[in-house]
């Protein structure tokens, strides 16, 4: 596509190009690709601006690691086994340079049975209890978030698995054999790939963060990889045998992920596949209040057999607790009942599908 992009080149609003990339945390990332397909006629303005957003991202990296070593190993004092998720790892293994990848907080994985305990032990970093809602058997939905008290450090959140149809690939793939307070673990490339597709698919296919951080993954380890590597995944964890096969449909339409070989063994995409890809949105231009529905129209799309009440708990009906948190997430009033707002993300799902019923190729 290099002609292409030189055409785009020669009518860049750079400083406009920097400020939208800034905004969407791609500055450090798509930057220096930016200026090397721009072949000497990036603007200075621009390039600096790329320079200093790796160098903030790098003091921002250091920090963070810092700070989720020193917990791995106050975790692993306590005998519980933890890894790091994305972060400064991943972009210094992905992009050659920390500063590449802008993270803001901290996201740690344990085993489920373990994550009351590891919260309390993280407590003693000075954090807050976390406040999420937990059903029945103690467990949030997907982590525990703790704050800092004073605000000194960046927020950690404890996960227990990494996507919402999986209860035991992140705990078996995801983790290191035994505890490691090191922090160094890293898992094997193939389950790594299908880590960062699931997250690519549990933020509902939105923006470019997780797209680009699946294609330079795949520029850095692909070729190491068997033809069809991922296919023993899918037949380990049949919850993910939608999931996992959309997310790499929706890979390769943004990125160019090669589906063909990540998924040798690459089912025909049903309807309901075929239209969660359809909604893969590179350049979000919609409300939040839109793009989060869209979100959980993608997780509806893709729930496992069986998993219908579930995610009406998850997306539609959640618990008054849930609501409330999303409410001081978003900085917006809650609804006044489950019922009003399961009626309002039922009429976006509605916004949504009534749009691609313009669009043909999405039933193909």
């Amino acid at each position: 596509m290099g002609e292409r992009a030189e055409r785009l080149v020669a009518e860049l609003d750079w400083s406009r190009l920097a400020e939208t990339l800034r905004l969407r945390k791609l500055l450090p990332t798509l930057g220096p690709r930016i200026v090397e397909l721009a072949k000497g006629a990036v603007s200075d303005d621009f390039g600096a601006a790329v320079q200093e957003a790796i160098e903030t991202g790098r003091r921002q990296g250091a920090f963070l690691q810092l700070i989720s070593l020193r917990a791995i190993a106050m975790l692993a004092g306590a005998g519980i086994r933890s890894a790091a998720l994305k972060g400064p790892l991943l972009g210094e293994a992905i992009y050659g340079d920390p500063g590449r990848r802008l993270s803001s907080d901290i996201d740690l994985l344990v085993a489920a049975e373990q994550l009351q305990a590891a919260a309390a032990g993280i407590r003693g970093l000075g954090y807050d209890a976390p406040t999420d809602h937990v059903d029945e058997s103690g467990l949030p939905l997907l982590h525990f978030v703790l704050l800092h008290e004073r605000e000194e450090l960046p927020p950690i959140e404890l996960h227990w698995r990494v996507h919402w149809y999986e209860q035991g690939f992140a705990r078996e793939r995801l983790l290191p054999p035994a505890v490691d307070p090191t922090g160094a673990w890293r898992p094997a490339p193939v389950d790594e790939l299908a880590a960062l597709l699931l997250f690519y698919a549990r933020d509902g296919f939105i923006d470019l963060r997780m797209a680009t951080d699946l294609g330079a993954w795949w520029d850095v380890y692909g070729a190491d990889l068997p033809s069809g590597a991922l296919d023993g995944v899918l037949r380990a964890y049949p919850a993910l045998e939608r999931v996992i096969p959309a997310a790499v449909k929706a890979a390769e339409k943004t990125v160019g992920l090669p589906a063909a070989q990540v998924i040798g063994e690459m089912p025909k995409l049903g309807l309901r596949e075929r239209v969660a890809v359809r909604l893969a949105n590179p350049n979000p231009r919609s409300s939040q209040s839109q793009l989060y529905a869209d979100v959980g129209l993608i997780d509806g799309l893709l729930m496992p057999s069986g998993g219908f009440a579930a995610f009406v708990r998850r997306q539609v009906l959640p618990p008054a607790e849930v609501l409330d948190q999303q409410a001081r997430h978003a900085s917006r009033l809650r609804a006044r009942s489950q019922l009003a707002r399961g009626a309002g993300i039922l009429a976006r799902y509605t916004v949504t599908l009534a749009r691609l019923m313009h669009t043909p190729e999405t039933l193909r």
